[in-house]
């Protein structure tokens, strides 16, 4: 008898920190969606260079996510193509500034996305990372970005595609996650909220606490590291303070 096909979903939910609080925008200069329709997950990092010239950093991200997610709507999972999204998005943002981006689509079995920049995700099985996006980045902590005088489109996006199965938990994230927390680490976290069983915005608010806590702590980071081997940095110790963005994401049958 002939296997059968397996359709999967995700069930997500999300939990962000800001480096300071901002009435405007309480997930600072971070954005991100989740479209349960089209199941599609997005997350957005504006450049924090930009408020430097009186620019906020922010609007940008916002802008991108909000059009990213007026793409998806009405679309079932099978007809969203994760560079198009980034595509349609990028061409009706008209805020000043630039912002990395990571769109994310599940239909099937399998996991479609399009990655600019250092923002991305872990695909966490049975208590370890099965896939960890690569970042892009010119150099050290400056990441490939779209927008207003950046260099890069949407054509410069990573294409990944990941299969999946049922138990697997997409964790994606801002550099602000990434920068603080080894993937491992994150799958450790992940695997004790679902020994718990957490729901999905529980698990977020727990990765995303844990992240602030090593972006404020003395403990060796992917920052640290990066900044030793990368930037010859080695006097530098511990996380980056920065703007913290986490949806997770269970796959369920």
């Amino acid at each position: 008898m002939a296997k059968k096909f397996q359709t999967l979903k995700m069930e997500a939910g999300a939990y962000c920190i800001p480096k300071r609080v901002q009435a405007r925008r309480p997930s600072g200069e971070d954005a991100h969606f989740f479209c349960s329709a089209a199941q599609v997950i997005g997350v957005a990092d504006g450049v924090g260079g930009w408020s430097r010239k009186g620019i906020d950093a922010g609007k940008y991200a916002e802008e991108l996510m909000t059009y990213a997610a007026d793409a998806v709507e009405g679309k079932s999972p099978g007809e969203v193509n994760p560079r198009r999204v980034l595509e349609e998005a990028y061409l009706n943002a008209a805020a000043e500034g630039s912002s990395t981006a990571c769109i994310i689509a599940v239909a099937g079995r399998w996991l479609r996305a399009a990655n600019l920049g250092d923002s991305g995700f872990v695909v966490v099985r049975n208590g370890g990372v099965l896939y960890r996006s690569p970042a892009q980045q010119h150099y050290f902590n400056c990441p490939y970005q779209m927008g207003c005088a950046s260099g890069q489109s949407p054509d410069d996006a990573e294409e990944l595609v990941v299969a999946l199965r049922a138990g697997d938990v997409i964790v994606a994230g801002t550099d602000g996650l990434f920068d603080n927390m080894f993937a491992w680490e994150i799958a450790e976290l992940v695997s004790a909220c679902l020994r718990d069983e957490a729901a999905a915005e529980v698990t977020a608010n727990a990765v995303a606490t844990a992240a602030r806590r090593r972006s404020e702590g003395r403990e060796l980071t992917p920052f640290e590291l990066a900044a030793s081997i990368d930037a010859g940095l080695e006097s530098y110790i511990g996380g980056k303070i920065d703007d913290i963005t986490v949806v997770v994401a269970y796959i369920i049958e």
